[in-house]
């Protein structure tokens, strides 16, 4: 088992509904698509789909939830109103601090574990704003492709909140950072697509979501063209047949692969065994890690241990020993990345948190 018993394995392997429920709405529409085109084509009034009929969702229903270091509690959240200029100027919304959308994914909310955790280390670091993008009820299994058509509208309407922020009280774009996990980080990178008033200072995605975007182009995903600089974490990437959910290919000008950004340790019993790997799968460990590094990289300063990552073409080459020297420059993974290189970087972490090793290949 490589150093992780058993009893480890099943506290990391957990399973998390957002997985499950994501590859069964992905399943269950489509046998649903597949049992209509049956009732069209042999045109029997007494076949009826057993599918009740999928919510398409009201932009209304999604929440912006605000926290400052005036409201840093969980439950201290100040619910801002796109276009509504007196709850604006009623909220603790400072336009010239740094502000830091966040996006959860697939059938989950706004207050999920990772964001509020997110939250509060940043209001611990920095006087900024923290706005979770609580679209849970756009987002609700098992309609997954409703969900991914809700990206785009709710992308469009963050932007606008945007927007609108910085005609009315000049928030700047720049000073923007965006984050999304799964399905939120290619909502995350939309939202930066679509800010008219300049180009997002920062995105960062989270293992973004696989199905219904692997052939996707650019522009209707997450890139690296949607803010000045794009960072991506992959932890469950790859094919629906090798065990993962997420997109392996590299989206942002930096892509890191800790593990080898397929399957992640301690949320495996023994690697490279396709039973393993679906476990990996239907469990959520690797998918859901990617959040828990994120987590702890913003608490990665000094003397903490960082997420340092070399960087590499591939992780087999990383695996052997060949790209020990940091070359154009090594970067620590996470929140606290330098910015201004480019390309693919590759680590090793630890199987249980505290996850990171620092400089130690």
């Amino acid at each position: 088992m490589r150093g992780v018993d058993i009893q480890t394995y099943f506290l990391v392997m957990t399973p998390t509904h957002t997985l499950l429920t994501l590859l069964t709405g992905v399943i269950l529409l489509m046998c649903s698509k597949s049992q209509q085109s049956l009732t069209d084509d042999n045109n029997d009034d007494q076949l009826v789909d057993s599918m009740p009929t999928p919510p398409t969702g009201d932009l209304s229903e999604v929440r912006f939830l605000l926290w400052t270091r005036h409201n840093p509690d969980n439950d201290q959240h100040y619910r801002l109103l796109p276009g509504d200029l007196d709850n604006l100027q009623q909220s603790p919304f400072h336009p010239h601090l740094p502000t830091f959308f966040m996006y959860h994914g697939f059938n989950d909310f706004g207050k999920c574990g990772w964001i509020l955790d997110s939250k509060t280390d940043l209001l611990s670091q920095y006087d900024c704003n923290v706005i979770s993008v609580d679209w849970e009820k756009l987002v609700i299994s098992p309609w997954y492709i409703e969900a991914v058509d809700n990206a785009y509208r709710t992308a469009n309407y963050t932007a606008g909140l945007i927007d609108w922020l910085h005609v009315t009280v000049g928030l700047e774009a720049a000073r923007v950072h965006i984050t999304g996990h799964s399905l939120g980080a290619h909502t995350a990178g939309l939202t930066g697509k679509a800010v008219t008033s300049g180009k997002v200072g920062r995105v960062t995605g989270l293992d973004p979501a696989g199905p219904l975007f692997y052939t996707k182009p650019p522009h209707q995903r997450i890139d690296k063209s949607d803010a000045s600089f794009v960072d991506i974490l992959h932890a469950n990437s790859g094919s629906l047949i090798e065990g993962c959910i997420g997109l392996f290919e590299a989206l942002g000008h930096v892509d890191f692969y800790p593990n080898g950004g397929m399957h992640q340790p301690g949320c495996i019993i023994t690697p490279d065994t396709d039973v393993d790997d679906w476990l990996d799968l239907f469990g959520g460990c690797s998918h859901a890690r990617a959040t828990q590094l994120w987590v702890e990289s913003i608490r990665a300063l000094p003397p903490t241990l960082t997420f340092t990552a070399w960087p590499c073409s591939d992780w087999d080459s990383y695996f052997v020993g060949n790209c020990t020297s940091c070359g154009q420059g090594c970067l620590d993974m996470g929140f606290h990345v330098q910015e201004g290189l480019n390309g693919s970087y590759f680590l090793r972490t630890h199987p249980i948190s505290p996850y990171a090793l620092g400089d130690t290949q």
